[in-house]
């Protein structure tokens, strides 16, 4: 979509499938890097926007990162084309030709009178007008784990939080209960709808559920993302619901999945992170450790 390829700085290369992006603020980490949710939803808009047809599934493997305002230079082609489904890869490298990340997926035509429904359960919110603002993404770790942090010099306008607006609300029942679970309403601040490429960039938050449920201060950087993509809607809001589901040897695994405001399933999405602790007098440096990838 156009406002996928304004909102990520995509611009056309030489040939099909060829394009590039710089590294700007609002796709970066916390730590100034390249952000592991700007890699997915690169690989999602390019693959929409060379066969024209609606995304299925994105996985996206985060090999290295980059330094802000590096150029990545994007190669998205059809390895298997279809009548209804075309099997793409995506790979982005930055100015030397390392590869920075590879990613696999499909897009599709739907079929109107094909197979349809949602087996999964939303929980139970409070809407976004009635839900508290969420100035950075570490609050609810913090709190959960019991630790006093000074968040009154945390840059709003750092990486990916220059572009979202977070709400917290309050969850009155979840349909799975446990450790670590998380909800959070968000939206891009010029209040642009939601589309598959910018919820696969929201949805990059599952390290913060498995630093809720081990009960410590921690973020994570990506190995890898994955969406799978249902039939989308309009809505400026998505209900991000993050389920961690084990953690082993600092490195995390869990799902989000990603609800409408009419409580539509938009998508489903999986990572992996390699877990990194750090401390709470990096907020009063306002200078936070490395954030989600």
């Amino acid at each position: 979509m156009d406002t996928d390829i304004e909102f990520l700085g995509l611009t056309a290369g030489d040939g099909p499938g060829h394009f590039h992006f710089t590294v700007e603020n609002h796709l970066a980490r916390l730590d100034g890097l390249l952000y592991g949710g700007t890699a997915i939803a690169v690989s999602i808009a390019t693959a929409e926007a060379l066969t024209n047809r609606s995304p299925l599934w994105m996985t996206t493997q985060f090999i290295a990162t980059a330094p802000a305002n590096e150029r990545i230079s994007v190669h998205t082609e059809v390895l298997a084309p279809g009548r209804r489904t075309n099997q793409v890869r995506v790979t982005g490298t930055d100015a030397a030709g390392d590869i920075m990340f590879a990613s696999l997926g499909a897009t599709g035509h739907h079929k109107e009178s094909g197979l349809a429904g949602t087996f999964d359960q939303a929980p139970t919110v409070s809407p976004p007008e009635r839900s508290e603002p969420w100035p950075n993404p570490f609050v609810a770790v913090v709190r959960n784990a019991g630790i006093e942090a000074d968040f009154s010099n945390f840059p709003t306008d750092l990486g990916f939080n220059a572009a979202l607006d977070f709400r917290e609300p309050t969850v009155e029942a979840h349909p799975d209960p446990g450790p670590g679970r998380m909800c959070v309403w968000a939206r891009r601040r010029d209040q642009v709808a939601i589309t598959p490429a910018i919820a696969s960039y929201v949805a990059d938050m599952v390290p913060l559920s498995v630093a809720h449920a081990c009960g410590v201060m921690a973020g994570g950087i990506s190995l890898d993302n994955t969406i799978r993509i249902g039939a989308f809607e309009t809505t400026e809001w998505v209900l991000i619901d993050l389920r961690p589901h084990l953690a082993v040897g600092d490195y995390g695994h869990g799902t989000a999945h990603v609800w409408s405001e009419s409580g539509a399933l938009l998508a489903t999405a999986s990572q992996t992170s390699s877990m990194m602790r750090f401390s709470p007098t990096d907020f009063a440096a306002a200078k936070p450790s490395p954030g989600e990838g």
